[in-house]
C-alpha cells in the first residue's frame, strides 16, 4: 500500500465518523426531527411530522 492509500483512507473513515457524530449530536439537541422549522421542538403545528399539525389537517378536512 503506498502512503497515498492510507491517506484517503483515513480521510474517508474520519468523513463517516464526522458524519455519525453530528448525527448523534442533532438527534440528542432535539434538531434532527426532520420539520425543516427551525424551533427545534417535536410539537411544532407547523411541522408535518407533529402530533399537533396532524390534528389541526384532521379539523381542516
Amino acid at each position: 500500500m503506498k502512503p497515498i492509500d492510507i491517506i484517503i483512507i483515513v480521510a474517508a473513515v474520519a468523513v463517516v465518523v464526522a458524519v455519525v457524530a453530528y448525527t448523534v449530536y442533532r438527534k440528542k439537541t432535539g434538531k434532527g426531527n426532520g420539520c425543516g422549522c427551525g424551533c427545534g421542538c417535536s410539537d411544532c403545528s407547523s411541522c408535518p411530522s407533529c402530533p399537533s399539525a396532524k390534528k389541526d389537517e384532521k379539523k381542516d378536512a
